[in-house]
């Protein structure tokens, strides 16, 4: 599968935030800072309750997590955290990386949603690595 250019910029190929998140062998050290930024802002939300404390405590990964865990807690996370699905339209997180387009983030994040985390929670013989190709999927047809 080839990756499609998702815009133009003077002529030269370049790609959105989720894509680089996606696609790019790179991306542990961005995925870490957004997963934290992710697990703040549902902290801050809906931080009160214990139980909700307790569950993000899972998703602080060790230093030897793979990348296809890393995508998968970080779009995990970004399926509650309503902040960081706005940041990824009005941010830039690398100045190289311009930021999502938000009828694309539209269509990714209801299928998020809707389908592809939904359907991973429910059929445990969905491995993690189907999970990532479900998420690029996603985010190809979105």
């Amino acid at each position: 599968m080839s990756i499609p250019i998702t815009c133009q910029d003077a002529g030269r190929q370049c790609q959105d935030i989720l894509m680089h998140l996606l696609y790019s062998g790179g991306s542990e050290t961005l995925l870490r800072s957004l997963i934290a930024q992710s697990i703040r802002n549902i902290t801050e939300e809906y931080g009160a309750c214990q139980g909700v404390r307790d569950a993000l405590g899972l998703y602080v990964l060790p230093k030897q997590a793979s990348l296809a865990l890393l995508r998968a807690v970080f779009f995990v996370l970004l399926n509650q955290d309503s902040r960081m699905r706005a940041a990824l339209c009005d941010k830039r997180f690398l100045p190289s990386l311009p930021v999502l387009c938000p009828h694309k983030a539209c269509g990714l994040y209801d299928q998020l949603h809707n389908t592809v985390v939904v359907e991973w929670v429910k059929n445990e013989l969905i491995d993690l690595l189907q999970f990532e190709e479900s998420l690029k999927e996603a985010y190809l047809v979105s």
